[in-house]
């Protein structure tokens, strides 16, 4: 029962934990390839905790598998750059179907909720944090296709900095040091401001009508 209770903790202090250190680790010569083992490792835990289907958890392992190698053959094995793009790109997309997975499978929870409890709080924070991390995987996707889609004062702009504009355009922040300068990224950028605003007003919106019903 208190696992039932609990299943978001985990969850959210893996994520709270890999944002804090993801700008220390892609530094390092593997710590991209770290990053996505933990947080692919992360999301398939959440999603087997929040609907405990044994086909689901072994299909979520066999494309995070197949994610992984793709990675691996695009980090670690010297190969033809272009065939590297396609490797980051397909690996990027099996993520983004983990985070998307993983966010239908909260919000559904939500949605059914019948009352306020600390762990709906968690499970609504989770979601909050995923989208961030869905939005710079996007931007990656964007940055495959086109590299000079993001303007930087910095003149490169590497993974980290791709996640640190998706959580400042999530916050409507806008510091304005990374500016998307493609129609692509600007409409992903608009969509995931968008999407800033309206999440955390429906969410709360919710936890209310929640707390009203009792």
């Amino acid at each position: 029962m208190r696992a039932t209770e609990n299943k978001y903790n985990r969850l959210l202090a893996n994520l709270v934990l890999l944002y804090i250190i993801y700008p220390f680790l892609v530094y390092l010569p593997l710590g991209d390839l770290l990053v996505f083992f933990f947080f692919s490792l992360s999301v398939i835990i959440a999603v087997y905790q929040i609907d405990r289907s044994k086909l689901a958890l072994r299909c979520n392992i066999g494309l995070f598998l197949i994610a992984l190698i793709l990675r691996v053959f695009g980090t670690i094995i010297p190969i033809n750059r272009d065939l590297t793009g396609w490797f980051d790109l397909s690996s990027t997309l099996i993520s983004l179907a983990f985070i998307s997975l993983c966010v239908y499978s909260i919000l559904q929870e939500l949605i059914l909720a019948e009352q306020v409890t600390s762990d709906i709080i968690k499970g609504g924070i989770c979601v909050y944090f995923l989208l961030g991390f869905f939005w710079a995987s996007a931007y990656s996707i964007v940055q495959i296709f086109e590299p000079d889609s993001f303007s930087s004062a910095a003149k490169t702009v590497n993974q980290a900095d791709l996640l640190h504009f998706s959580f400042t355009t999530l916050a409507t922040v806008g510091y304005g040091d990374i500016v998307p300068t493609s129609k692509v990224a600007r409409v992903l950028a608009n969509l995931e401001g968008m999407t800033g605003v309206l999440y955390p007003a429906v969410f709360i919106a919710r936890l209310v009508s929640l707390h009203n019903g009792r």
